[in-house]
């Protein structure tokens, strides 16, 4: 499986945190009462999690898209209405997303300052906070702010990349064949 389907297919799991535990919640408490389908949305909510962390874990070439992935659904899922009354599942969701995506990051620049998490981790737990401020605005601007922050001081922090540049395929099979002439 490749790098572009396994992304894809986190992408595709991790929309699916927002639809198919509704759908499990309403079949279980259809068929069996209200507390099976509220077992049944939550075991379902946690496979998808991390069956779209393990798929994106195992990408070998990290796009910046993939990295912020896990963080902007953690955040996204913060802005929702509450299906759960307390603040405290939102928390755990975007600090789940924060946590992932500093390890997708160090993953792909090694080199990367430990002190990006905090940034991460603040907007995490603004959530507890900005549960009792009206409206979902306040922890997107808290997330987008602390996600642009770490990436671009640490933009600024990291060295000049010693990634191999990509050059042309005629230029290097030209090159081999000059080589193979002297």
């Amino acid at each position: 499986m490749t790098d572009k389907i396994r992304a894809r297919l986190s992408f595709l799991l991790y929309a699916s945190m927002f639809v198919l535990p509704g759908a499990s919640l309403a079949i279980g408490w259809i068929g069996w009462g209200f507390r099976t389908g509220v077992v049944a949305a939550l075991i379902t909510f946690v496979i998808c999690f991390l069956l779209a962390g393990v798929l994106l874990a195992t990408v070998k070439d990290l796009s910046w898209i993939a990295v912020g992935l896990p963080f902007a659904l953690g955040m996204t899922y913060a802005a929702l209405p509450n299906f759960i009354p307390t603040p405290f599942d939102n928390t755990a969701m975007a600090t789940a997303g924060a946590l992932m995506t500093f390890g997708l990051w160090v993953r792909k620049q090694p080199d990367t300052p430990k002190w990006i998490v905090f940034p991460l981790l603040v907007s995490a737990l603004y959530t507890l906070v900005g549960g009792f401020i009206a409206g979902p605005v306040d922890e997107l601007i808290v997330g987008a702010i602390s996600f642009y922050t770490s990436r671009h001081v640490a933009a600024k922090q990291l060295p000049p990349s010693s990634e191999p540049q990509a050059i042309d395929a005629d230029e290097y099979i030209a090159a081999e064949y000059v080589a193979q002439e002297d």
